[in-house]
């Protein structure tokens, strides 16, 4: 990186949208982030320790569509589940090829970003495929049974349905898992509110599961391995306890040595919740009490740490943008792969928490405590984002210093 290149200034980013040039390239070609072997395009970049921004023109982008875009978009802050971001409490970014483009709140705020640590989850499963640690398509219970360290008999890893649980279809939500929140598996408010039963995942309980009330009690593989995709948090709870004994580690120092040390995030920059934390704390979200019941013991297994699996980890928007810009270039950093792309998705919290990358555009897009930001929203927990193409006008070309406007 050129080091003539002048940094974001960290804390001044409650801004006004860019007002950039139209680029003079309109309907240039799309130049996509894909490269076969472990190359990427030479317009692409890769952060220091800061962002650089460059006007949206520069990034290839339509200039005066997305200032449109934006500014019909109302983004501010917004929360889930009673809790309520201050005005300096949010941030959103939007990066292309590298650079930052756009920001809005505080992209350096950190905070709790839900279900986006499952990104992380996927993530250390891939690294050990890679390192040669564990075939995915193996049943869990070859590693760790459970035996003695599950809270029930009925959960251990080579018993009832459990025997043909594999790596591969637990991190797809093929597992046969359910819980998502212990409230609402507790309450079944679904079948007396219609409305909640059309937005929240336990406002039913198919025929398949079976209920008791307990939410520590259910949760475990209700029915055959493979057979029916359903998002669960609870089903991420136990990868993140069965990762913690292939690793034999924290997985947070996984994380840190082998992708956020290379990509620029230090240890202290950010934080994961164990598992106990959640079940410990009963208003972690206000309006939905006791959310955290599911998440069950082992919270240390062999004197490690079992890290909140389903999520939680403590991260701020313009961090989240260089995980998306990992999953752009399919796992490379420099030159180097982190790790395969098969293992790398991105991930949103309806409309709120986003870490997203499109291998098609080289865009990534970050997010925490963020509504009506207008890109990323479609990820959902399926993780693929693609930005539209229709806003591209060419490659990254980044001007010389003196043409960059200051935040």
């Amino acid at each position: 990186m050129d080091s003539k290149l002048p940094t974001l200034n960290r804390r001044d980013c409650l801004k006004t949208l860019s007002l950039g040039a139209f680029a003079g390239t309109a309907a240039g070609a799309l130049s996509s982030c894909r490269r076969d072997g472990l190359g990427v395009p030479d317009w692409v970049t890769f952060p220091e320790e800061e962002w650089v921004k460059i006007e949206p023109a520069d990034a290839g982008l339509d200039a005066g569509r997305m200032d449109r875009i934006f500014a019909a978009a109302d983004i501010h802050p917004g929360g889930f589940g009673g809790t309520a971001p201050g005005d300096d409490e949010w941030g959103a970014v939007l990066t292309r090829g590298g650079y930052l483009v756009y920001a809005f709140g505080d992209p350096t705020y950190k905070t709790q970003s839900a279900s986006l640590g499952k990104c992380l989850v996927r993530a250390l499963l891939g690294l050990a495929v890679d390192d040669g640690l564990v075939d995915p398509d193996e049943p869990i219970w070859k590693t760790w049974t459970g035996r003695d360290e599950l809270s029930h008999p009925h959960k251990y890893l080579d018993e009832g349905h459990h025997k043909t649980l594999t790596w591969r279809k637990l991190v797809n939500h093929r597992g046969g898992f359910i819980l998502e929140s212990g409230y609402h598996w507790r309450n079944k408010p679904g079948e007396r509110d219609p409305e909640v039963a059309a937005h929240w995942i336990h406002g039913t309980i198919p025929d398949w599961a079976k209920w008791t009330g307990d939410p520590i009690y259910d949760n475990y593989s209700h029915t055959e391995p493979g057979t029916i995709t359903r998002y669960s948090s609870g089903g991420y709870v136990r990868l993140g306890q069965a990762l913690t004994v292939l690793w034999d580690r924290d997985l947070k120092d996984v994380i840190d040595e082998r992708l956020f040390g290379p990509m620029g995030i230090p240890p202290d920059r950010w934080e994961w919740k164990p598992g106990k934390v959640l079940q410990d704390t009963k208003d972690f979200y206000p309006a939905i009490p006791h959310y955290g019941e599911y998440v069950d013991p082992p919270y240390e297994i062999n004197g490690n740490v079992v890290r909140g699996g389903p999520g939680w980890f403590m991260i701020s928007s313009e961090d989240l943008a260089r995980f998306g810009l990992l999953i752009a270039t399919r796992g490379i950093w420099r030159g180097e792969r982190l790790v395969s792309p098969e293992w790398l998705r991105g991930h949103a919290g309806l409309d709120i928490h986003v870490t997203a990358g499109d291998p098609d555009t080289c865009v990534s897009v970050g997010k925490t405590n963020t509504k009506n930001f207008p890109f990323g929203r479609q990820v959902g927990a399926r993780g693929y984002f693609s930005f539209p193409k229709d806003l591209i006008t060419g490659p990254v070309s980044p001007p010389q210093a003196s043409s960059y406007s200051a935040y």
